[in-house]
């Protein structure tokens, strides 16, 4: 049973601040069965012994929310899609800073320390970094805004993941009319596949993070504008196998001597990869036509001691192959982050 005391009338649900509220997002999803009554205490349309099986109210709660009717009706906690998940709390708020961290523990099914007193960019970084180690889920790093001071690769605030990520491209059926490539492009393709394939999951262990990638090392670039009143730096970026990129950045993007320091790569999951069968020419064109399409990429600084730093953007760095050759121009690795 839910009383919204701030909704007087039938049409003001979407409205209430109960849907606004950090610790309310469990409480909408955990059961099964769920009542909402009105400033006075009338039922909510009063039509229905229980609101989760009326789809009149499922469509406003889904407006609300921004939850599906599945997960509003059937949700259970874990791990999956958990992009999704932290995009539910993205505009929620709570009293206290570091609880829009803890109130996502049910929804997650996870455990970590409760600590209050502590920041809130901390409590969202450790659990970020639990929601990565216990998924390998790089959805999560698929944000735009300020760097948590507490790890590079995740946002300081919660408020980024209210933008979705790039859509992958619907491949799932084999193309009518396969291009001709030549027999060494089909076994690099094999072999790129094979690397990718004994890649580990991201893990963040010690405050560092553990990430499979395809690596674009980035040969060149060049400022090309800076807006002093917002601290802009827009930087034109030139990576192998990478059609040239602009992306602003809040700081500017220095040369070294002997190489630029600074690479482009894609975060890898397994859920990316086809299976492919030696002899199956169609499976191997299928699989690498989604690594020719643009990807979310994350821009990197060379650290000593073999570690990276993440370089946070004002805008999505959507990066574009070249083409095939492209593509395999780029180097399968696993980095640590910090």
């Amino acid at each position: 049973m839910v009383h919204l005391a701030d909704v007087s009338d039938m049409g003001g649900l979407i409205s209430s601040m109960w849907f606004k509220r950090g610790w309310t997002l469990q409480e909408l999803l955990a059961p099964r069965n769920m009542l909402f009554f009105t400033q006075d205490w009338t039922l909510y349309r009063d039509s229905s012994s229980n609101h989760k099986e009326d789809s009149a109210i499922l469509g406003e709660l889904e407006q609300a929310t921004g939850i599906t009717s599945r997960h509003l009706s059937g949700f259970n906690p874990g791990v999956d899609d958990a992009r999704s998940r932290l995009q539910w709390a993205s505009m929620r708020s709570t009293t206290r800073p570091e609880d829009i961290a803890y109130s996502l523990l049910g929804v997650f099914g996870l455990h970590i320390p409760v600590l209050y007193g502590e920041s809130a960019e901390n409590a969202l970084g450790r659990l970020l970094g639990e929601v990565i180690s216990k998924s390998g889920d790089t959805s999560i790093l698929d944000w735009v805004g300020q760097s948590s001071a507490f790890h590079s690769c995740f946002p300081a605030t919660i408020t980024p993941y209210q933008t979705l990520p790039l859509p992958l491209p619907d491949i799932t059926s084999p193309p009518s009319t396969l291009r001709i490539r030549k027999l060494f492009f089909l076994r690099s393709a094999r072999k790129m596949h094979q690397a990718l394939s004994n890649l580990p999951l991201a893990k963040f262990i010690n405050f560092r993070l553990i990430l499979p990638c395809i690596v674009h090392r980035i040969k060149a670039m060049i400022l090309t504008r800076v807006d002093t009143s917002t601290a802009t730096h827009v930087h034109q970026i030139h990576a192998v196998g990478l059609a040239p990129i602009d992306i602003a950045l809040s700081e500017r993007l220095e040369n070294t001597a002997k190489r630029v320091p600074y690479v482009l790569i894609r975060p890898w999951h397994p859920n990316l990869l086809h299976p492919v069968v030696d002899t199956d020419d169609a499976w191997t064109h299928q699989w690498f036509t989604r690594l020719e399409q643009p990807f979310s990429a994350l821009l990197l600084m060379e650290l000593p001691h073999n570690e990276y730093r993440r370089v946070a953007s004002f805008c999505p760095i959507i990066a574009c192959p070249t083409d095939s050759a492209g593509v395999l121009k780029g180097e399968v690795n696993t980095l640590t982050i910090v």
